[in-house]
């Protein structure tokens, strides 16, 4: 049923996360890479945060193992803790999102501190119109715990469908319209607020239906509504490692020069779609399934199951995005070539930093199991201390390095300025730093590659403490050769076509990502992958070259 669950999950996820995409793609080109691009994706990020923290990540935690407990059992007093859960979100949202509105300014100086006047003052403003629709998905993703503790996997991630089709609807508008780019942006944030209203509103029905005693109250002593609330802070650091680390990250790049910051939001949409489809969907389906398992040695046998599985398919992604990330980031933010707006250059920074940072995309899927497996137990505050030593890794390594790589500049597809490198441990110099006009430079890649860093810092730390409470000496077995090598062998045969000259960007994705794909698939039925196996099995069935039933033993055909 699990597997089924994830299937659900990840289809309404990939519908999701296509809109998404397009949204992501069509905010990068309308306002491209540079001012009004980083004050936009400051102005998002930050109040963003709020939604990430509070909602799906850290309230799927702490939620719905104990709502899932009771809803069998005790409807009653699963909707009496729905309820009250309801009430404190409602509550400690709408004090943040005041915050957020009448402390714009000051919120925004502390975090993108390295902005000039011009871009913070536009993030500030932007920011007081998106923290009010971030409010509103926080409750959305109250929805969304409910829904997925129910097994209703398919409308809590097919909702923000309707969010991303807000955006995309004015970004199409302004941009026929021939809006100034100060306009269009404006456009956009309220949009945002809009989007989210209409997403919590879709699910709204669906929820109050899937458990009628659900009533909103505000008896946040009770048992089971404590243990919620007591679990949610640690929640906050262990599931919200990776959006806070993200935050860092566009603090830090507000350091860097003009543009880094918007090159980070658009390498991340790329980043997060198979972290999203993957890692949500299994975790989705896994966390109310591990809450009703009552032996830790059944549920590490059932991660033990999905962590190779998920490394098999994220080597593919990987793969394509090192041999070609440039390729796609042209195809996506460049819209298959209707509008040319990013230059190469800009392109190439991209593709560079979605390179670094798809280097984590093992560590973090691996780290959302992990994760699972503490928290159906009730453990939040482990992944909480680890999470935030992880945390400082990403930040120590991406600070060291970002200053390293931004005097490193991206100079007609050529990387240029290591013969004067020098260590440094400052901004460069502010003349050259928010120089519009002057070449791309690489500070983004090192915060990125301090990002993977603590990925995978996290990931052997909560491997380790998995191993110690299930007693177990090793979580998968020896054979991870054959998920790895058709990775690696899909890699070279990608370089190879990258040597061949096409026409457009769209046609050299298509023919390099299908062949890769086709050589990584072949490749682990060759090797006989057990997964391959698995879907080429399931392939022949639904072709009809195999029968549904296994074939009979010589014993069985003997009693025949």
């Amino acid at each position: 049923m699990t597997s089924a669950k994830a299937s659900v999950a990840a289809i309404a996820i990939f519908l999701s996360r296509l809109f998404g995409l397009i949204r992501a793609a069509l905010v990068t080109n309308v306002l491209g890479i540079g001012f009004v691009g980083d004050a936009f994706a400051a102005a998002t990020k930050i109040p963003n945060l709020l939604q990430n923290l509070l909602g799906e990540g850290a309230l799927s935690a702490a939620f719905i193992p104990e709502y899932s407990k009771n809803v069998e059992d005790d409807p009653v007093t699963a909707g009496q803790i729905a309820g009250a859960i309801a009430s404190f979100l409602l509550v400690i949202t709408s004090l943040l999102v005041a915050i957020g509105v009448f402390a714009a300014r000051p919120i925004a100086r502390c975090i993108a501190w390295g902005f000039d006047q011009d871009r913070l003052d536009l993030t500030v403003q932007l920011m007081r119109v998106i923290t009010i629709g971030s409010g509103i998905l926080v409750m959305s993703s109250w929805c969304l715990g409910i829904l997925n503790s129910h097994r209703k996997l398919f409308l809590s991630y097919i909702a923000p469908v309707i969010w991303n089709m807000t955006q995309i609807v004015v970004l199409i508008t302004v941009t026929l319209s021939h809006w100034t780019q100060l306009s269009q942006v404006q456009a956009l944030s309220w949009a945002l607020v809009v989007g989210a209203l209409a997403q919590l509103l879709i699910q709204l029905p669906s929820t109050l239906r899937s458990n009628p005693h659900i009533h909103f109250n505000f008896q946040w002593k009770t048992v089971g509504s404590r243990k919620v609330i007591k679990r949610l802070g640690p929640a906050i650091l262990g599931r919200g490692a990776l959006q806070i680390s993200a935050f860092i990250d566009l603090a830090l790049a507000s350091l860097l020069g003009v543009g880094a910051a918007a090159a980070m939001v658009a390498a991340q949409a790329l980043f997060l779609l198979p972290l999203s489809l993957l890692g949500t969907s299994v975790a989705a389906a896994e966390l109310p399934e591990l809450s009703r398992t009552k032996n830790i040695q059944d549920s590490t046998n059932r991660i033990s199951k999905r962590l190779p599985e998920m490394l098999w398919i994220a080597g593919a992604i990987i793969a394509l995005y090192l041999v070609a990330g440039k390729a796609l980031a042209d195809t996506i933010f460049n819209l298959g070539g209707f509008r040319n707006k990013i230059p190469s250059d800009d392109l190439t920074l991209i593709a560079m930093t979605l390179g670094a940072y798809s280097l984590a995309i093992p560590a973090l899927l691996g780290s959302r199991l992990l994760q699972n497996l503490l928290f159906s137990t009730g453990d939040t505050s482990t992944p909480a201390k680890i999470g935030v030593k992880r945390l400082l890794v990403s930040a120590l390594t991406g600070i060291f390095l970002m200053f390293q790589f931004d005097q490193i500049m991206i100079v007609g597809n050529s990387i240029i300025g290591f013969g004067d490198l020098s260590l440094r441990f400052s901004p460069i110099p502010d003349a050259v730093r928010l120089n519009n006009e002057l070449p791309a430079r690489l500070g983004a890649v090192g915060l990125a590659l301090g990002a993977t860093c603590g990925a995978w810092f996290e990931f052997f730390h909560l491997r380790k403490i998995a191993l110690i409470k299930s007693a177990r000496k090793r979580l998968t077995s020896s054979n991870l050769h054959r998920y790895i090598t058709p990775s690696l062998i899909a890699s070279f045969t990608g370089i190879g076509i990258h040597q061949i000259s096409f026409q457009t960007a769209l046609v050299q994705i298509t023919v390099t990502g299908s062949v890769m794909l086709l050589v990584h698939f072949v490749t682990s039925l060759a090797i006989r992958t057990p997964i391959a196996l698995d879907i080429g099995s399931k392939v022949k069935v639904h072709l009809g070259f195999q029968s549904k039933d296994p074939p009979l033993s010589p014993r069985e055909k003997e009693k025949l």
